[in-house]
């Protein structure tokens, strides 16, 4: 099953709007499991179980090991761990974003909506680039597993720091390399042309869509009823 972009979209920003709310742990639990079906719908290669089980981690390390260590520890691990997990229903949309959605299709349906070209170029670079990053992340692992960057360093403060250095610059090198090949290939194809473009990729939103925005603003409604009025 596959979903429009506009959908995906909404999803999104509905999503962060739960996200920043003071969402019940358990809706906050029912809105990842909804979203892992969802990506388990929406064909093979969709559904990341590792997110899924480090959602988990993070759950059980604020609700089982934080009442039992102390304060101090908890103080200082609790700003990854507590917003990290509260954020993960965003992370599982923008995975379903760039994992089901082509680039032709953002552009089909974008220039049927009649949005404006920079937003157009905008979105469609973003989801190309997320996919990009992530290959390039993988070269480097490579590379410098092959070069054994770090192989003699015992110190761990010196280890950590020769680490960052070897995957974080090229890591920012790249993406700025990156971000400007995708932008001219964009614009090789013609997608600031001022003519209009065809539309093979476009399809209109089906009874799925609607489906789906309907529970998804009903979840949403939820939470803000929840935040300011019943409690």
């Amino acid at each position: 099953m596959r979903l429009d972009i506009r959908t995906y979209l909404i999803l999104l920003v509905l999503s962060a709007t739960c996200a920043s709310l003071n969402t019940h742990v358990l809706v906050e639990i029912g809105i990842i499991l909804a979203l892992s079906f969802l990506q388990l719908l929406s064909g093979k290669g969709v559904f990341m179980p590792r997110l899924l089980l480090l959602y988990g981690v993070l759950l059980l390390i604020q609700y089982q090991i934080f009442p039992v260590i102390p304060e101090v520890v908890v103080l200082l691990l609790s700003l990854p761990v507590v917003n990290i997990r509260s954020f993960f229903p965003v992370i599982m949309c923008v995975v379903l974003i760039y994992k089901t959605t082509q680039v032709s299709q953002v552009v089909a349906t974008f220039t049927k909506m009649k949005v404006s070209k920079g937003a157009t170029i905008a979105i469609a670079i973003a989801i190309r680039y997320i996919p990009s990053l992530a290959e390039e992340w993988r070269h480097i692992k490579e590379a410098m597993w092959v070069r054994r960057a770090t192989v003699g360093i015992h110190n761990p403060i010196v280890r950590l720091s020769k680490c960052i250095e070897c995957y974080l610059v090229p890591l920012l090198i790249s993406a700025i390399k990156t971000s400007d090949e995708l932008s001219a290939a964009a614009i090789t194809r013609g997608i600031d042309s001022p003519g209009m473009p065809t539309c093979r990729k476009y399809r209109p939103m089906g009874a799925a869509d609607y489906i789906v925005i309907l529970l998804s603003i009903g979840v949403t409604a939820f939470c803000v009823v929840n935040e300011y009025i019943l409690t």
